[in-house]
């Protein structure tokens, strides 16, 4: 489970440097949300997979 601090900062790095969409993926599917961030920091990358799962 994320910490307080952790989503107020994942918060911050989806404002800043990702955007949060809605896709469909095939013709016959409902939208999916989608969530980018672009970044070229590989280690932040990473931190939020680790934490996301």
């Amino acid at each position: 489970m994320l910490s307080t601090k952790e989503k107020a900062y994942l918060a911050g790095i989806i404002d800043g440097e990702g955007s949060i969409m809605l896709i469909k993926f095939h013709k016959n599917q409902h939208p999916s949300p989608c969530i980018s961030i672009a970044s070229t920091s590989l280690e932040l990358l990473n931190w939020i997979k680790d934490i996301t799962g």
